[in-house]
């Protein structure tokens, strides 16, 4: 699978573009686009990976990414096995959907600062369900009923204070994502075997690159270290099991991979600044 730019098919005489997707599971690559990106998750959970950031999505999430934001959705290995299909429902708009000068007259001021927000990607949190609706239903309406109702989506969108920024900066160029795909299937390794042992060497053979080259070029692109990375991929799952389920603290560690408990709470503690059993305690 290529890391990729997009040239995704719209039509052309639609002021946006409104798409369902239902598949066993998601299985677009890491990719970006030049149209924003609005993107409701009807069915399904996973790890969403934006720019060099990972987090954790499920059942109701929207989240909102801005032209040139690469990112994807992968789900966890054996996900299909659950015969639950992945469902999404995505709105693609372009900054100009409306005229050039649209996100710079006042009546949308509010909504500016929220696109300026979704170049590094956001998570609109605790969304209504008047908005998960209007966002269903919308490809069933015509006309000017079907603008009005987008306009109204993004008008929610705009009053949301209680939104999330996904990353902490986009250093992932356009330029590089279209000469190569290792961070694609880096990123896909990892999402789906990151319960299980994780090695340099697989990675950098996944990379087809040397370990010490694999190192080097890993850190360049996403400015984190391997090893890093696969522990943020970890503890993101690590917090949704303590705030979803009641398993043990062993046992959590053990199904994000982690042998170690004593490793597990130390890298749980970097990430989140608290244990896990004051983080569930917390989410409790």
């Amino acid at each position: 699978m290529q890391i990729s730019y997009e040239k995704l098919i719209v039509d052309e005489n639609s002021l946006f573009h409104h798409q369902e997707f239902i598949q066993t599971r998601f299985t677009s690559p890491f990719h970006l686009h030049d149209e924003f990106e609005l993107i409701l998750i009807k069915k399904s959970n996973g790890k969403l990976y934006v720019g060099n950031t990972v987090t954790n999505f499920s059942d109701g999430d929207i989240f909102l990414f801005a032209p040139g934001l690469p990112h994807c959705f992968y789900n966890n290995r054996g996900y299909e096995k659950g015969n639950i299909l992945a469902h999404a429902v995505v709105v693609l708009f372009r900054r100009d959907f409306l005229g050039i000068n649209f996100f710079s007259k006042t009546e949308v001021s509010q909504l500016n600062r929220l696109i300026k927000k979704a170049e590094l990607g956001v998570q609109i949190l605790n969304p209504s369900k008047a908005l998960i609706d209007r966002m269903l239903e919308l490809n069933h309406k015509k006309n000017l009923e079907r603008l009005g109702d987008f306009l109204l989506i993004l008008n929610e969108l705009a009053g949301k204070r209680n939104t999330k920024l996904l990353s902490a900066g986009n250093n992932l160029s356009a330029e590089s994502l279209s000469e190569s795909k290792v961070i694609n299937d880096v990123y896909k390794y990892v999402a789906e075997n990151f319960q299980k042992e994780i090695t340099f060497g697989i990675a950098a053979s996944v990379a087809n690159m040397q370990r010490a080259a694999f190192c080097r070029y890993f850190k360049r692109k996403t400015k984190k270290k391997f090893t890093e990375f696969v522990n943020e991929t970890r503890i993101m799952h690590a917090r949704k099991l303590l705030s979803e389920t009641d398993k043990a603290i062993s046992e959590v560690a053990f199904e994000c991979g982690y042998e170690n408990i004593s490793y597990f709470n130390r890298q749980f503690r970097l990430y989140c600044n608290t244990s896990p059993g004051i983080f569930r305690d917390q989410m409790k």
